[in-house]
């Protein structure tokens, strides 16, 4: 994957509610797992794990260090506990044949995923009731940052798709047109992201119930 495409690298975020975190390899082979779909229609998608450093052994000493260190939210001036930045890339080259330019058959539209989650130090000196808690919101970080990838895999086979049928009379008529062809598809891309944020807390409240927890508690 060589040519970053022009979509706007999105960052959905799980909002600040309660303190989350989880094991690198952990997070690693689940969000691998969760984006690896079956079949070859997969895009292509890499995967990174980074962390930043919380402290603090009681609920709210950690709530003060997630508003501070916690990654930063566009659009607003407040922090999340978990984040993922998405970049789209692809390797079509245009190829002109028979007085008409098209892409490549043989490229593809991937994803370069960086997943960015708390590592809670002092993590000993807390309760145990606080551990389990922070556990359970840990996982349900990793479902939402995946549910994120997911979405953006399907636009990725979205563009992909459109870079197949692309065709026109010469190669810079033809890149002129998938910037055009692009720009919606974009921007769907960034409300369907922005979406899934807005509706994520009643599947957020169901999965604290679960595990006998409510946002508040």
């Amino acid at each position: 994957m060589a040519h970053p495409l022009r979509v706007p690298a999105t960052r959905p975020s799980v909002p600040c509610r309660r303190p989350q975190q989880v094991k690198r390899i952990a997070a690693v082979v689940a969000l691998a797992s969760a984006v690896a779909l079956a079949g070859c229609s997969t895009p292509p998608t890499d995967v990174k794990i980074s962390t930043y450093k919380v402290t603090g052994s009681t609920l709210s000493s950690l709530e003060r260090s997630l508003r501070v260190h916690g990654p930063t939210v566009p659009g607003s001036d407040g922090r999340a506990f978990a984040a993922v930045e998405t970049t789209f890339l692809h390797n079509f080259e245009p190829v002109e044949k028979n007085g008409r330019c098209r892409y490549s058959r043989n490229g593809r539209v991937g994803l370069r995923s960086e997943v960015i989650l708390p590592e809670w130090r002092q993590r000993d000196r807390a309760s145990p009731d606080l551990q389990a808690k922070w556990d359970v919101i840990s996982q349900y970080a990793v479902i939402h940052e995946t549910g994120h990838i997911k979405i953006s895999q399907k636009y990725a086979r979205i563009l992909e798709t459109a870079y197949k049928n692309a065709s026109a009379p010469t190669c810079e008529a033809l890149e002129a047109q998938m910037v055009a062809t692009i720009r919606p598809i974009a921007a769907a891309h960034v409300a369907e992201q922005e979406e899934f944020d807005r509706t994520d807390a009643p599947r957020f409240q169901r999965y604290l119930r679960r595990y006998g927890y409510t946002a508040e508690s």
